[in-house]
């Protein structure tokens, strides 16, 4: 179970409270092509390539990963460590609940002890 479905089933948030947050969550996230740059993968003129391959591919801003590794910008190990990097430095669904005030940060460090505890069982 995540955490987020945990939150809707104790009733500490509701459906769409939920919903705004995962969405602000997944809005949080840096670009690929971004951290690519910024780690040393990629320069601003790959950056440009293959944001132009992109766009005239009409493909989907998930896709830079896969475009960068056709036109071998990228390989597969770089892409991967930029996925998890990108999905470690989101903010945390929590976080957006409490500065949205949704949650408490009283509660919501009581939900996630109760989480935590129903996780390891």
């Amino acid at each position: 179970m995540l955490f987020g479905e945990f939150l809707l089933e104790k009733g500490l948030v509701a459906e769409d409270a939920l919903i705004n947050g995962l969405n602000r969550q997944h809005d949080s996230k840096k670009p690929l092509g971004q951290l690519a740059v910024q780690k040393g993968f990629i320069d601003s003129k790959g950056l440009f390539k293959v944001l132009t391959e992109q766009r005239r591919k009409n493909r989907e801003a998930n896709d830079f990963g896969s475009i960068a590794l056709e036109m071998g910008f990228l390989n597969q190990q770089q892409v991967d460590e930029l996925v998890e990097f990108q999905n470690t430095t989101r903010e945390l669904l929590g976080n957006i609940l409490v500065e949205g005030g949704i949650l408490t940060r009283e509660k919501l460090v009581q939900a996630l002890r109760e989480f935590n505890l129903k996780s390891t069982k």
